[in-house]
């Protein structure tokens, strides 16, 4: 039997405690929230980018590397962002697939100085994000990846301990997720402190309703901006999270995932005694009670086709030339339209023939009897055209065609045919 060495030793030992690392991590960090949240600056100051970036418009993709402690490559980090606030939810679906869940990792950034925003937000993404996340488990289920769904569901689970007194209440999700509340400066000078704690103890409620981890921040402190890096570093390469805990509503709420609990936040508030909350589940009743404290405001799912028209970020000069040669098209041949009915219209007024108008219902049904008898009364002249039937167009003016495939759907599918650089 061969002696074993010291070097044999050391090697046993280091790969029993690395485990199953052997290879360096690849995870994937997806980031959404409010438009004009911060997101965008938030991931500039985790990747220590010192450049003056764009707001992102659509699906931003980036990615960072990061020195292995356990082996000799590096790990990575692949993040997304999307942009445009709920307007843009269904691309959530292109991020999270099947072959990167076990590895996916999701922030949820909500503007705290946007108080009738947040709750809309929150569900319209929420909303999406649940059910990218199902859709995905389903697609697993199929294909008998029953390991991958033990390992979701355990550790979605793990963060609570063992008997949570919220259990029978909490839907954690079967991703890491982190609530971010961003613009906590500008919180603290424009809300009363009594409604900083509605929105305290609300994001608190969701987050521990979701298994979420929750953290204010901003980019004017730079204690949180550390705190904040720290947090997006443990759900982008896995690493140690922070453990500590600050519930004061007087302080930038800071609370690691499963270390809340529903005794601790205390019921929904209630603006005054003549409210009834409404709902039969505590998200409903939640609900209710903040939205009587700030009503959301109604956000269109699609922000329509001239706000990608007129923004600088789609701009593309093929597409954008011809869609304003066709538009001038349009208006020549409107005019042209407009100015030869006033001139059919003057020589007829001047050949004493008024203009052909629609016949009242009374005299419809004997005006049919005569015209399909082929006779008529003594002075009858013959019916005249239908009003309805199409005008031919002015002599010279071609119409212009109906929407074209390219204007109307474009490649890119969005409105206007413009793609984000």
């Amino acid at each position: 039997m061969a002696q074993k060495s010291i070097w044999d030793a050391a090697g046993r030992e280091a790969k029993a405690k690395d485990g199953d690392r052997g290879q360096p991590l690849d995870r994937v960090l997806f980031m959404m929230g409010n438009k004009n949240s911060g997101k965008t600056t938030l991931l500039s100051r985790f990747l220590e980018r010192s450049d003056e970036r764009k707001a992102t418009a659509g699906l931003e993709y980036t990615y960072l590397r990061k020195s292995s402690a356990s082996s000799m490559g590096k790990d990575v980090a692949h993040i997304w962002e999307l942009g445009g606030g709920t307007s843009l939810a269904d691309l959530i679906d292109v991020v999270i697939k099947p072959n990167n869940i076990s590895r996916m990792a999701v922030t949820l950034v909500l503007d705290l100085s946007q108080p009738n925003e947040i709750w809309t937000t929150y569900e319209e993404l929420m909303t999406k994000l649940k059910a990218t996340v199902k859709d995905v488990c389903a697609e697993l289920k199929e294909q008998r990846e029953k390991q991958i769904l033990d390992t979701l569901q355990n550790n979605a689970w793990a963060k609570f301990g063992k008997n949570h007194p919220d259990a029978e209440i909490l839907t954690p999700l079967k991703i890491p997720i982190a609530f971010i509340g961003s613009k906590y400066d500008v919180f603290r000078k424009e809300i009363e402190p009594e409604r900083q704690r509605v929105i305290c103890i609300t994001l608190r409620f969701l987050a521990h309703l979701h298994g979420a981890s929750l953290m204010f921040c901003t980019n004017s402190s730079e204690s949180l901006v550390l705190r904040s890096k720290a947090l997006l570093s443990a759900l982008a390469f896995g690493t140690v999270p922070s453990k500590v805990v600050v519930l004061d509503p007087d302080k930038p709420c800071i609370v690691p995932a499963g270390k809340d609990s529903l005794g601790a936040i205390g019921p929904p508030p209630i603006p005054d005694s003549s409210t009834k909350l409404s709902g039969k589940k505590p998200v409903d009743m939640w609900k209710s009670a903040y939205t009587a404290f700030f009503p959301q405001t109604v956000t269109a799912s699609d922000p329509g086709a001239d706000s990608y028209i007129i923004d600088p970020q789609f701009a593309e000069p093929v597409v954008d030339d011809m869609r304003k040669q066709k538009d001038q098209e349009l208006v020549k041949y409107k005019k042209a339209t407009e100015k030869a009915a006033k001139e059919q219209e003057r020589q007829a007024q001047a050949s004493g023939q008024a203009p052909a108008r629609k016949k009242s219902t009374s005299s419809s049904s004997s005006s049919s009897t005569a015209a399909a008898s082929g006779g008529g009364g003594v002075g009858m002249a013959p019916a005249a055209a239908s009003p309805r039937a199409p005008q031919p167009s002015p002599a010279g003016v071609k119409p212009p065609q109906q929407q074209s495939r390219l204007l109307s759907r474009p490649p890119s599918g969005r409105p206007g045919g413009r793609l984000p650089r």
